[in-house]
């Protein structure tokens, strides 16, 4: 055999390894990619095992997040020196790793003149420390930009085409690897959301349950206390406003010897009424405080003296959010959680979450406001206008809500809604009622007493709904005297329950169409018919509705679809949405979630009066 022979057999043989100890190396990379589970496993091994396999002194992996402008180092290896200042590369022409990214294709740069001659403002980082050769490759995987990987070699390298091949390979791996770990990341991120949010969600109505008790407002305020330190706070409190002062009504731990400490503590150093700061200075302007992390220079400000502010730290205070109990546009007090021995912290990603729970505790405290003024109103509409009390049926719930107009936005205390349930005893059925006399005060309550008593008075002779609804236009033809624009809306049925299911006959005299909601889905009952108390033949139509168990009917006025607030109206498309959004409430939440989204819609300030009747078959 000749030497040629002999040199050509050799260069032959040393390919064929070269070629093995790649397919080799690949097998490994690929294994071991199989196995990382996040992006910065996925940006080390590619900084480490892949930049040891392609023979590279120094590797940096950089990840892109959807389209973003900037990449987030990975990992780096082999770089000399502090590699922070790098840790995000915006993206911009004109440089090796941006024209990869952007352009999809792979960099190549043999020596350092190339990297001078490409890239002459790059260059100096380049080839620094004695480098020379570098492959800059895209991560990409389909028409997803995922990053980029740089290969920097202290020697010119030629790529030629089968080691370009090569290099192109194992970037094209770790691209896939990176894209699965994102997907695995952001599943898991999404399922730890959707739990968190489940949790919260979760809290938020026992948090509502809470508030709806029939406690005294201090006393629920401190069992919200008690509720937030079981899962989402070490320490909890609760301030109130009293007229100009800012007072503590509430503070939980749940461990009581802590809670002895703090009231040592303030006993030792009471608390100026008048000082400013903290839960007091949230309580008087309304703004929320969030501190990821409670400084140090904040103890020492409220301390009195050395051993004072030894005390506090001994409280171990590290996080801490206070936001306002705001309720149509006021604030009531504030709401304080903090983190301390859990190591857990608040951020701003919090807010809306105590925003929520502070927002449950601001309403009952409003709810109780208003329920006193709803008093006042009573006591004239008791007889006449409302019934005192919804009678109980049997597999049926029923829930009745009436709102007065803001007193801040009428002079009238008087309306002229009513909603009724009542028994016809002699044939086992319960008669339904939703009515809206036109105007308000005196004039507008009388007829309105007319209708109540005219349709108890009717359902006794046992007549169908739309005959009830024309005896009651009779009623107020003759009664209406000089009032010739008074005239009401009604919607009015008879109801029934066999073994199975609840039987409604219902008919329309120019009302609001009703609603049914069943699961989850909404379903209208716009039934034509003539106002009531304007002509004197009433052009009517009966429906019979049934009601399977778990289904809910919803009654109401116009005073809830005809609700103005900056949004323009409410509407019936928001009415939809807000009932189904309560499928599974109870009667009585579903009514009170209606009432507070029309409420939250203007403010906290109703333009007119609002009734509302709920009924449910019981599952």
């Amino acid at each position: 055999m000749t030497a040629d022979a002999h040199e050509l057999l050799a260069v032959a043989e040393s390919v064929l390894d070269a070629t093995s100890a790649r397919a080799a190396g690949i097998q490994q990379l690929t294994e071991q990619l199989s196995r990382a589970l996040t992006p910065a496993d996925i940006g080390r091994l590619t900084a480490t095992t892949a930049a040891a396999l392609i023979g590279a002194d120094a590797c940096a992996a950089y990840g892109r997040r959807d389209g973003a402008d900037v990449m987030e180092s990975l990992h780096t290896h082999g770089w000399p020196g502090d590699t922070r200042a790098f840790a995000t590369i915006p993206l911009h022409r004109g440089r090796p790793m941006s024209d990869a990214v952007l352009t999809g294709r792979p960099v190549w740069l043999e020596d350092a003149e190339q990297w001078r001659a490409r890239y002459p403002e790059m260059a100096p980082l380049g080839v620094s420390q004695g480098h020379e050769a570098s492959a800059v490759l895209p991560l990409r995987v389909d028409d997803r930009d995922l990053g980029a990987v740089v290969f920097s070699f202290y020697r010119t390298r030629a790529f030629d085409p089968a080691e370009r091949e090569f290099l192109v390979t194992v970037a094209s791996l770790c691209a896939q690897a990176l894209d699965r770990a994102r997907l695995y990341s952001a599943e898991r991120d999404a399922r730890a959301a959707a739990e968190r949010e489940r949790d919260r969600m979760a809290f938020l109505a026992q948090a509502s349950r809470l508030m709806e008790a029939p406690l005294s407002v201090e006393e629920r305020l401190r069992q919200l206390a008690d509720l937030a330190v079981t899962g989402i706070a070490d320490w909890s409190a609760v301030h109130l406003v009293r007229g100009s002062r800012v007072e503590k009504v509430a503070v939980a731990h749940l461990d009581p010897g802590k809670i002895e400490f703090v009231d040592r503590l303030e006993r030792r150093y009471p608390r100026d009424p008048d000082a400013r700061g903290g839960a007091v200075d949230v309580a008087r302007t309304g703004t929320p405080v969030v501190l990821p992390e409670v400084p140090d220079e904040l103890l020492v400000a409220s301390a009195v003296d050395e051993t004072h502010l030894e005390l506090i730290r001994e409280l171990g205070m590290r996080s801490a959010i206070v936001v306002p109990l705001l309720v149509r546009g006021r604030s009531l007090g504030a709401l304080t959680l903090v983190q301390a021995e859990s190591g857990r912290r608040f951020g701003e990603e919090d807010l809306t979450f105590v925003g929520q729970l502070a927002a449950t505790a601001a309403l009952a405290l409003d709810n109780a406001a208003l329920y006193e003024q709803q008093r006042l109103v009573a006591r004239t509409l008791q007889t006449a206008l409302l019934p005192s009390e919804l009678p109980e049926i049997p597999g049926v719930s029923c829930a009745g809500r009436y709102l007065p107009p803001d007193p801040d936005l009428t002079d009238v205390y008087v309306g002229g809604d009513l909603y009724d349930v009542h028994l016809d005893e002699e044939r086992g059925r319960w008669a339904l009622t939703v009515a809206d006399v036109c105007g308000k005060g005196p004039q507008a309550a009388a007829l309105t007493s007319l209708i109540r008593h005219t349709v108890h008075a009717e359902v006794r002779h046992g007549l169908r709904p739309a005959e009830v609804l024309r005896r009651v236009n009779a009623a107020m033809l003759r009664h209406r005297g000089e009032a010739r624009s008074r005239f009401a809306t009604m919607a009015h049925a008879v109801m029934s329950r066999d073994a199975e299911d609840v039987t409604v006959t219902l008919v329309n005299g120019g009302h609001p169409p009703g609603l049914v909601l069943r699961g989850n889905r909404v379903e209208w009952i716009d039934l034509p018919g003539t106002l009531v108390g304007v002509f004197a033949d009433l052009d009517l139509a009966e429906t019979e509705i049934r009601l399977a168990p778990g289904d809910t009917l919803v009654l109401y006025t116009d005073g809830v679809t005809e609700a103005r607030g900056p949004a323009g109206f409410f509407g019936p498309e928001r009415l939809a949405a807000v009932v189904a959004g309560l499928a599974g409430r109870s009667a009585d939440a579903l009514a009170d979630g209606v009432l507070a989204a029309v409420s939250d819609f203007q403010r906290g300030r109703l333009r007119d009066d609002v009734a509302l009747l709920v009924v449910q078959a019981q599952r």
